[in-house]
């Protein structure tokens, strides 16, 4: 219900709205990803399927959830010996950039039967 021309519920959607816009990453050329990628590609693969024992896949993930992790790996909130030096080096451009491209990557699982 309206109050003096204020609608609080239309409000709190726009108010939500801008704060999701804020906390999403920029969109990201894929090409520029998948340029960017290579220097992830020796442990996480260009394609996102791990390349080393104890690196993780990075193809299908979330693109929030990845550009999320390689910040923090960044700040120093989330540290490993070989990422925190990586990442330390990103803009956010880059981030941006391999984030999306790890996240376009579509991955399919063929079961045994």
């Amino acid at each position: 219900m309206p109050i003096a021309g204020y609608d609080r519920q239309r409000f709190r959607r726009y108010a939500l709205l801008a704060l999701l816009c804020l906390a999403w990453p920029a969109q990201a050329d894929l090409a520029e990803g998948k340029a960017r990628a290579k220097m992830c590609a020796a442990c996480h693969g260009i394609d996102g399927l791990s390349k080393v024992a104890d690196a993780p896949n990075l193809a299908g993930n979330g693109e929030l959830y990845l550009s999320r992790q390689l910040q923090a790996f960044r700040s120093g909130e989330r540290k490993h010996p070989q990422m925190s030096v990586i990442a330390a080096g990103l803009s956010e451009q880059d981030i941006a950039a391999v984030a999306a491209w790890y996240s376009a990557i579509k991955v399919s699982v063929e079961l045994p039967e």
